[in-house]
């Protein structure tokens, strides 16, 4: 398969290094000082998996220097879409697909406006990986699961392909029948406490064990559970238990990207986490109280980064 990954760092470097070294024709797109390693001297993971190498990947940062793919895997920062959707243009033709694999709800409508909703899939994974260096991704977990479905709801045969793939890949793939409540359950994971750590400096360990923050945490789960039930996605009854049992074994010096991103003076994914809950909680008339105080505190920092 002839495939194009838009956005190779932690995630997009790492699922394109696997399926490379399955011998799909993989082109990376990417940018910087990581593009200038990878054409120097190629892309390494560091995984406990199982290490790579690919030693010539064909990397560009132009998406028209290579052509029409049969998948598009998009791995971006959710701010970044829609002008990712708009410069993936000339990668995509009659029969090409596009997944993205990222910590938001929108991206699959924001490529589905721009190139039809019969080209994309719905895709979430499950994995902790970063660049460690230019060229260099490290990967953390000892897994890098995926999941794979119509954006509409149900399991056509592109998911299908697309998940068979990636097992071919050595990764851990299934396909959903619901992609749609699966992102939003992992949209509750990143804004119940990425905000409220933003917020406040602190890392997870410390916000978990202070009674008053993790109350806090507790009352933006069920505000995020209310707005996804509003929108009909479904939502089982534990889903706060199975979140406080994730928290609870993280390690405690965990921070959140958008925490260290807003710190760093760079645009966040702000708008597209406790934004989304915010906006489809005014849609849907569910109170967010804690969300839109956070949302709303941290808006001026987003704002002074996008200006700069």
């Amino acid at each position: 398969m002839r495939i194009a990954i838009y956005g190779s760092g932690g995630l997009g470097g790492y699922y394109g290094a696997r399926l490379a070294e399955a011998g799909h024709d993989v082109h990376f797109i990417a940018r910087g000082a990581h593009l200038d390693a990878m054409r120097k001297d190629g892309l390494r993971v560091l995984s406990p998996i199982g290490e790579a190498h690919i030693e010539a990947p064909q990397a560009t940062s132009n998406p028209a220097e290579v052509g029409v793919v049969d998948l598009v895997i998009v791995a971006v920062k959710t701010w970044q879409v829609p002008d990712v959707a708009k410069a993936m243009t000339p990668m995509v033709g009659d029969h090409t697909r596009i997944v993205s694999f990222l910590n938001g709800v929108e991206a699959p409508g924001q490529l589905a406006q721009e190139h039809g909703a019969e080209r994309v899939l719905g895709g979430l994974s499950r994995i902790f990986s970063f660049i460690e260096e230019p060229g260099v991704i490290r990967h953390l977990n000892p897994s890098a699961y995926v999941q794979i479905g119509d954006i509409n709801g149900g399991a056509g045969p592109e998911a299908g392909e697309v998940r068979q793939m990636f097992a071919d890949a050595g990764v851990e793939a299934e396909v959903s029948v619901d992609i749609g409540s699966e992102l939003w359950k992992k949209l509750l994971l990143v804004t119940s406490w990425a905000g409220i750590s933003t917020l406040t400096g602190f890392a997870l360990g410390v916000l978990r064990d202070q009674p008053e923050t993790r109350a806090l945490i507790d009352a933006s789960m069920d505000e995020g559970i209310a707005v996804g039930r509003a929108l009909g996605h479904s939502i089982p009854d534990n889903q706060k238990d199975t979140m406080w049992v994730f928290y609870d074994g993280l390690p405690s010096d965990v921070t959140a990207s958008m925490m260290r991103d807003i710190r760093a003076g760079k645009p966040s994914e702000l708008h597209a986490w406790n934004g989304a809950i915010v906006r489809y909680g005014e849609q849907t008339g569910v109170p967010t109280p804690v969300h839109r105080t956070v949302y709303h505190m941290l808006v001026p920092a987003e704002r002074i980064s996008r200006e700069t």
